[in-house]
């Protein structure tokens, strides 16, 4: 399929695609993909449009604008826009690149996510080529009148979606500042535990090590360390005979009420069912997934 836009030369080529009634209730799916070749005559500049992008140049270069700040993406660079949000993009002359639009499944907020961790739509990364080919072989394969299950297409986008969030967050090292951090949640859960001592332990200050603490994990330190006490807490009920009180103190509450009130909101049991349901063997709610 050629496209009909002002400034696509006609050796490159699209693919547009309607998605099943399940994978648009249920997946993450495919709505166009293309190989361009492009003149400056090239460009989109739209309030909002329904669906994600994801693009890689080839060669060349492109002016964007999106969430009112202003790139230009060359050779390499990798384009991830949620184009819910205004966003303006235009190629130079001799622009080449390769993309896909997508929706479906929250894929909006993972987008958002990902762009939110990498602190900008643009993506400067030696894995970057690795994105690179697989949008060229998928418009490659929908050039020559591919048909791929939802499912396939869905674990694609994810897949690619997953790599990308590795570029934003690198995996945490042995001895970075983050794992020592974690270790020493892990090594202390019963005891009081503030970010005061975890900024102490690690040298940096109590805004930057929460800030990189929460990209890093997804979490903040406070709530890691909540995590980390009921995620014991669990343990011990399911497999010891000690009290709820004694739990409570274990797992650093200075009361065992406070415990209780935590735990219930978090959990969505009380610690006494909680027990009685793991002990007797019975799903939660009768839902295995009830509690997540």
């Amino acid at each position: 399929m050629k496209s009909v836009d002002p400034g696509i030369l006609p050796h490159s080529h699209c693919a547009t695609f309607q998605p099943s009634e399940f994978a648009r209730k249920n997946l993450i799916y495919m709505t166009w993909c293309g190989h361009y070749f492009c003149t400056d005559k090239y460009y989109m500049d739209r309030e909002s449009y329904p669906e994600n992008l994801l693009l890689f140049i080839r060669n060349g270069e492109m002016d964007v604008r999106y969430q009112g700040s202003e790139y230009t993406i060359s050779k390499g660079d990798l384009l991830l826009l949620d184009c819910l949000h205004p966003h303006y993009y235009r190629a130079h002359n001799e622009c080449e690149f390769v993309y896909v639009h997508f929706d479906g499944n929250n894929s909006h907020v993972l987008v958002n996510y990902i762009i939110d961790l990498n602190g900008s739509p643009v993506f400067r990364q030696e894995s970057n080529m690795e994105i690179g080919k697989a949008l060229y072989d998928n418009a490659l394969l929908h050039e020559k009148g591919a048909v791929q299950p939802p499912l396939q297409i869905a674990t694609w986008i994810t897949q690619l979606l997953y790599q990308l969030s590795l570029v934003a967050v690198p995996p945490i090292q042995e001895n970075s500042p983050v794992n020592q951090a974690i270790k020493y949640i892990l090594e202390h859960v019963g005891e009081p535990i503030t970010l005061d001592d975890l900024a102490r332990l690690t040298n940096f200050s109590t805004y930057y090590l929460s800030h990189l603490f929460k990209k890093q994990t997804g979490y903040s330190p406070t709530e890691y360390i909540i995590n980390t006490r009921l995620e014991k807490a669990e343990r011990l009920l399911t497999h010891t005979g000690k009290s709820v009180n004694e739990i409570a103190y274990e797992v650093g509450y200075s009361s065992a009420s406070s415990f209780i009130n935590v735990f219930t909101k978090k959990v969505g049991f009380t610690p006494k069912k909680f027990r009685t349901l793991h002990q007797n063997g019975d799903t939660l709610a009768g839902d295995p997934l009830s509690r997540f």
